[in-house]
């Protein structure tokens, strides 16, 4: 877990507002920017794969791959150790960025994952999220 929090403060992580979040990219203080923020602290973990929040806010509208238009979410995430790769399980929409107003759609993505992905966003943290999440625990 140590390496969790040195990684996230080589990055230029700071906390948001809640305790447990942190910022891998953007400022969770202005809308006008892409940010990403994770959860370190795993909501389970069986053998190599993790399950995480995540949640990110865009500077401007997106739609999400049912064409469900959105400014941020937040979401459930698995990690898979083994294999290197993050997908959404569950997310929750909102019209407004920074997680602001009422959720106006949530998908569920169990039966059927979403690759974890950050279109545009740059620097694209999707990688760098992965690999810290699958070292904290030392997998």
């Amino acid at each position: 877990m140590r390496w969790w929090f040195a990684w996230l403060g080589l990055v230029g992580v700071s906390a948001a507002a809640e305790a447990n979040w942190f910022t891998v990219v953007g400022n969770p203080d202005d809308p006008a920017v892409d940010t990403v923020q994770v959860n370190p602290v795993a909501i389970r973990i069986v053998g190599e794969r993790k399950t995480m929040n995540v949640r990110v806010s865009r500077s401007q509208d997106r739609a999400n791959w049912e064409g469900v238009p959105y400014r941020s979410y937040d979401a459930r995430v698995v990690f898979d150790c083994r294999l290197k790769k993050a997908e959404y399980r569950f997310a929750r929409f909102y019209m407004a960025p920074l997680w602001q107003g009422e959720v106006h759609n949530t998908s569920d993505y169990s039966e059927s994952p979403r690759p974890m992905r950050f279109l545009s966003v740059e620097p694209n943290p999707a990688d760098r999220i992965i690999r810290a999440a699958c070292h904290a625990t030392g997998q």
